[in-house]
């Protein structure tokens, strides 16, 4: 009977030990989960905004041609354009600026739009460009390129490479005397 007893106080004391370890690990992990940190309120505020001033006063009406073909006294080969570009709040750091081009019309149609060569600084029709607080002067030059034809390619000896339109007097009929426009985007970017 001694023997059963001491069995039995072996089991409960294994039992009242386990108790002891499950529940001390149970309340240890319970703190660890609802120990919190103090969290600082972040107020978002107005979005930066880009701010684009026209530099381009000038009113006169100017035809442009393809590069070698200015003949009359407002015919030019390129026009440049120009703008003042900022942001409107402090930056904290610096950015890039990307400025592209996008839907490029002639009289409201994209048909020849492949024909307008846009530049952005030197840099295509795309630029990217650092913006940290400051005032940024952007530039850009529109050029024509010359329609060619198959056969006028052919005629001329010009490299088959250079044919950008399927007929191009069509082409020159289409644009003579057209307004050209275009989108200019601007966008902000975290430097990576």
């Amino acid at each position: 009977m001694f023997k059963n007893s001491k069995i039995s106080i072996a089991i409960v004391a294994f039992l009242f030990v386990g108790f002891v370890f499950t529940t001390t690990s149970a309340l240890s992990y319970w703190q660890e989960v609802t120990v919190s940190n103090n969290v600082d309120i972040i107020n978002i505020g107005d979005p930066v905004e880009i701010v684009v001033t026209d530099l381009n006063s000038s009113t006169e009406s100017v035809t442009l041609v393809p590069n070698g073909y200015a003949i009359e006294v407002n015919d030019v080969d390129f026009v440049t354009l120009t703008y003042r570009v900022g942001v409107s709040q402090e930056l904290l750091n610096e950015v890039n600026l990307i400025i592209s081009i996008n839907t490029i019309l002639i009289n409201d149609d994209d048909t020849y739009s492949h024909l307008i060569d846009i530049d952005i600084l030197n840099m295509g029709d795309i630029a990217t460009v650092d913006l940290f607080n400051d005032t940024l002067t952007i530039t850009i030059v529109i050029r024509l390129i010359e329609p060619i034809d198959a056969d006028e390619a052919n005629e001329l000896g010009l490299d088959p490479n250079r044919v950008n339109v399927e007929d191009s007097v069509a082409a020159y009929n289409a644009m003579k005397g057209q307004n050209i426009s275009f989108q200019l985007l601007f966008e902000l970017k975290n430097k990576e």
